[in-house]
């Protein structure tokens, strides 16, 4: 009996990036280069309702609402010294988070296009809103690679888009 093929999405086609010239014609989604992961983690603070109407067997149980949601997302990547590396990397996010000021993000999935034998946003699967760095590591130990952490917690709603931006990415030898 022939395998059926399952389509699990791979780690790698996880994009995450900047929005530049936001809302104008040149608008374009600078990927996050030399990223080595991401993790969003959506949550939701609840509350709980309790009355105390004698009687029914609905008394004894509690009644849940959500309050607020929140995204948080981490990415972790290496170092990269070159002149391209300068907008996508460790320089970027320092200078961001000094800038103490929210940051638009958008996050989406890739997927192969076999006609274009390239790879392509997935439309369903693109996400967008501010987001304020909370937290930027540096990791320089003596026997490995310099590494990088950073973790983004939203400041306004995450909001699925309908079109998304194509992610952007510098080429050796184009001006960074």
């Amino acid at each position: 009996m022939p395998q059926q093929q399952v389509n699990y999405r791979q780690g790698y086609n996880l994009i995450l990036g900047f929005i530049q010239n936001e809302g104008t014609e040149n608008e374009a989604m600078l990927a996050l280069g030399f990223s080595t992961g991401c993790k969003i983690s959506d949550s939701a603070e609840t509350g709980e309702r309790i009355t105390k109407e004698p009687g029914g067997g609905n008394a004894r149980w509690k009644d849940k609402y959500v309050k607020t949601l929140s995204e948080q997302i981490t990415a972790e990547g290496f170092v990269y010294d070159n002149a391209r590396a300068k907008d996508q990397n460790l320089p970027r996010l320092k200078q961001l988070f000094l800038d103490a000021q929210p940051v638009m993000l958008q996050y989406q999935y890739r997927e192969f296009n076999p006609e274009t034998q390239g790879l392509t946003p997935v439309e369903m699967s693109t996400f967008r809103g501010k987001f304020v760095i909370t937290s930027l590591e540096q990791d320089g130990p003596a026997d490995d690679d310099e590494k990088w952490n950073v973790t983004f917690e939203n400041c306004g709603p995450v909001e699925a888009m309908q079109q998304s931006v194509k992610p952007t990415y510098q080429k050796e030898g184009d001006p960074a």
